[in-house]
């Protein structure tokens, strides 16, 4: 008989990019974690996601791309930050969004409820983003905290060191 192991649960949100979204899935399940991938397939069901009108787990990575506008979405207008303080709602998640420039979007995140929000502060070469959020989750399941996961995942390379941790602000 094969003994029940308890497996956190996490959330990822593909984007664009199926190529990483898969990796990324196949990386966390091989750590262990139970992961629930919605493929979004238009701009509504993305907010339908960020508004908690689709369920999501307490962890959710973003696999996605972003620019200086925000959160890109193919063919449609880009998720901004009036977008997320508009229809985002996180009640206490920790999101890790692997979207070039979506660091900027750190306090939409946090006023939409964010407890931790980690992400890149400018455009890492498109592997980086794989390597850190690979990095990262093997660091969590061997229980490191997950400020110090987030520094060391960002050391493993120069082009993973644009991953920061940005902590919510106290009111």
């Amino acid at each position: 008989m094969i003994p029940y192991v308890a497996k956190p649960n996490l959330t990822i949100i593909a984007i664009g990019d199926v190529l990483e979204a898969t990796a990324v899935r196949a990386a966390l399940e091989g750590f262990n974690y139970r992961t629930t991938t919605h493929w979004v397939g238009s701009r509504a069901e993305l907010v339908k996601l960020l508004s908690g009108d689709l369920p999501t787990d307490d962890t959710v990575v973003l696999s996605c791309h972003g620019d200086e506008r925000g959160i890109l979405v193919p063919e449609e207008a880009p998720i901004t930050a009036v977008d997320l303080h508009t229809h985002a709602q996180f009640d206490g998640k920790t999101i890790v969004n692997l979207g070039c420039d979506t660091g900027r979007l750190a306090p939409a995140f946090h006023a939409a409820g964010a407890r931790h929000y980690v992400a890149p502060t400018d455009s890492p070469e498109g592997t980086a983003a794989l390597a850190f959020v690979t990095n990262l989750f093997f660091l969590r399941t061997c229980d490191i905290p997950l400020p110090e996961a987030v520094q060391r995942a960002a050391a493993f390379h120069p082009e993973c060191e644009q991953f920061q941790l940005f902590p919510a602000r106290a009111s």
